[in-house]
């Protein structure tokens, strides 16, 4: 993106690179389990922050002609820190705004109402050294605006920590925890909605030579290639699960059994494509059998995920590395697809 294109934050955060840090741009690039750490690292700094800030602008107003602390740099921040990107929460939000699990309601409004403490400090601070006085109103605003700043970084920070609660921390993908209440909430939307859902599991093949062979290190390394592969290669509504071992499970709503052959093709070819790097001059061939079934009225989630799994087993009988999916939940035989 050229300069022509940024927006004043992201100008702002250019100027200033040792403010903030960059996330990855999707779980491709570092995970979803790292950019939620991360997050919830940035908020708990930004409440240190701001309670430090707050002591200070209150010294500023209170006693004008006292010298400030230093930094631990031994640099004076002055007044600068009452602009919303001269402290490390807003260059942060500047550089990260657009990152997907930033760019939500509930994070946008922390920044406006963090953009709108900072202002408020301003006003009072030109205000005490224009003409000696402290506006009340001004002075009750800012308070306001802080409590509201901390109210909102507090219930940001648990629903991050209760979103991190349901994350593989291997891989970054949902656990099994949560799958059944997800792919139930799914299957009665399914019914309701007559639109159709499948459910698909993915085994990586040869997946225990990879442990005996490199190292159970060297196998996470390759189930967390595998995953963020998962995790970018789907459609944006579609959730990966981590089913258990080198196994993942997949939500596709909004696909008929033609639409997830195609998903999970794409997604085959991915990982064939894409040996894992395990070492400086060593990287693993990975590949992986696919198999899927339709939700149905007449099965539970139980019994669609087994005729998935059946799926599976046949791809695996017939060669691996291919997809196999249930045209019928009720076939006796799962159809094929796209045989290598």
């Amino acid at each position: 993106m050229s300069d022509r294109s940024q927006s004043a934050p992201d100008k702002a955060a250019a100027k200033s690179p040792t403010k903030g840090h960059k996330m990855p741009g999707s779980v491709a690039d570092g995970g979803m389990a790292d950019a939620e750490r991360d997050i919830l690292a940035e908020l708990d700094k930004a409440l240190g922050e701001h309670v430090a800030l707050l002591l200070r602008w209150n010294r500023i107003l209170v006693l004008p002609d006292s010298p400030l602390p230093s930094d631990v740099d031994g640099n004076d921040h002055d007044h600068d820190a009452t602009h919303h990107h001269d402290c490390d929460f807003g260059a942060w939000y500047a550089i990260n705004r657009h990152n997907r699990l930033i760019d939500q309601p509930a994070m946008h409004a922390l920044a406006t109402t963090h953009q709108q403490l900072h202002e408020s400090a301003k006003r009072l601070i030109e205000g005490r050294e224009l003409d000696g006085e402290v506006d009340p109103a001004e002075f009750d605003m800012m308070a306001l605006r802080a409590e509201s700043f901390f109210s909102q970084l507090r219930r940001l920070e648990r629903a991050f920590r209760t979103a991190r609660s349901d994350v593989d921390p291997l891989t970054g993908t949902y656990n099994r925890q949560t799958m059944l209440g997800d792919l139930n909430a799914e299957r009665e939307r399914a019914i309701r909605t007559e639109v159709p859902t499948a459910v698909a599991l993915v085994d990586l093949d040869h997946f225990k030579a990879v442990n005996d062979t490199h190292g159970h290190q060297a196998g996470d390394l390759v189930l967390q290639s595998i995953a963020g592969i998962l995790q970018s290669h789907v459609r944006p509504f579609d959730k990966v699960y981590r089913y258990g071992g080198e196994e993942f499970l997949i939500c596709l709503p909004n696909a008929d059994m033609t639409q997830c052959a195609r998903v999970l093709e794409r997604l085959r070819r991915v990982v064939e494509a894409s040996p894992v790097p395990i070492t400086e001059t060593t990287t693993l061939p990975v590949t992986a059998s696919i198999g899927a079934a339709p939700m149905t009225k007449g099965r539970s989630v139980e019994q669609i995920i087994e005729k998935a799994d059946q799926a599976l087993y046949a791809a695996k009988q017939g060669g691996r590395n291919r997809v196999r999916v249930w045209r019928n939940p009720d076939d006796k035989k799962p159809a094929e697809k796209h045989k290598k």
